[in-house]
């Protein structure tokens, strides 16, 4: 069945997935940006250039689509460019969130929204400061979300994916990756430089996540957060000799120091498990896509 789909942030990494995903299931799409632009032409593709941070354009906005899903992923995501300009993180992450949010308690919609979380946010009950300013406004984001929910019955979830990674233009660790190897084997040089490769981490494809959110849009409880994972811990030296294998690329690791860092508890995917979802891509094959990606930039 046709459903109208507003996707926030569609220009970017994962926003450009999930416009092209939810266009080859048939649905109607509007996609929201801002800064960049969305190159695709589609007949049931709808491009909405505006600022999330105004109230009026919002209501509008949702007002026009009348969105039957709401998928929430713009923002600012950068912790350097938060302690820069503080306020500026607070207007795109929480007031867009608030206004959209609002928007749809105001205009009566029946809308599921799904908001995408972060893993770097705090858990209000369990710090007495945020660690830093993104972390706050990600804190923040979520909790008006919920909060919305349980004053207003506005049917929302909460996402929370893993490190994300896939072909397209991104700023990801794997990403980041490719493209420095690309660069020494240009340049002849086999030695690749890393400050610690112990460092652990959970990548998830962000097919497999657009996927994950397809299924929240069916399948999700209103009021809950839904942490999406590959299940798959794996040290950043792991990545490096992954990356060995896909490109050919007989390349030396030189790590800076292997002590083991903090421990993190594995984030636990029981919930969007439950709803019948499983990752589709191995660790492999989202690296060898990005690997390819990297040789048209």
């Amino acid at each position: 069945m046709d459903k109208r789909i507003l996707i926030t942030g569609a220009s970017g990494f994962t926003g450009k997935h999930a416009v092209r995903h939810f266009l080859d299931k048939g649905h109607t799409v509007h996609a929201v940006i801002r800064h960049t632009k969305l190159d695709m032409v589609e007949e049931n593709l709808h491009i909405h250039s505006l600022d999330l941070s105004d109230k009026v354009a919002v209501h509008a906005l949702l007002e026009n689509a009348k969105p039957d899903y709401i998928l929430h992923l713009a923002g600012e995501n950068s912790v350097p460019e938060s302690w820069e300009t503080p306020l500026k993180s607070w207007k795109a992450n929480v007031d867009s969130t608030l206004h959209l949010v609002e928007a749809v308690r105001a205009l009566g919609l029946s809308a599921r929204v799904v908001i995408a979380g972060s893993v770097l946010q705090d858990e209000l009950s369990k710090t007495a400061s945020p660690t830093h300013p993104y972390s706050l406004t990600k804190t923040m984001q979520t909790t008006v979300g919920l909060a919305w929910h349980n004053l207003f019955q506005v049917d929302v979830m909460i996402a929370k994916p893993s490190n994300i990674i896939g072909p397209g233009v991104s700023n990801g660790v794997c990403t980041l990756f490719a493209r420095q190897l690309r660069q020494l084997q240009a340049s002849g040089k086999t030695d690749f430089q890393i400050g610690n490769a112990a460092v652990t981490r959970d990548f998830i494809d962000v097919r497999d996540l657009v996927a994950a959110y397809e299924t929240l849009f069916l399948k999700g409880t209103a009021g809950e957060t839904y942490e999406i994972t590959s299940g798959r811990w794996v040290s950043l030296g792991e990545v490096l000799s992954l990356f060995r294998q896909v490109s050919s690329f007989d390349f030396t690791i030189q790590s800076e120091t292997e002590e083991a860092m903090e421990i993190k508890l594995p984030m636990k995917a029981e919930k969007i498990r439950s709803l019948k979802w499983e990752p589709n891509r191995s660790l492999e094959t989202s690296l060898s896509d990005v690997w390819e990606y990297t040789a048209q930039q």
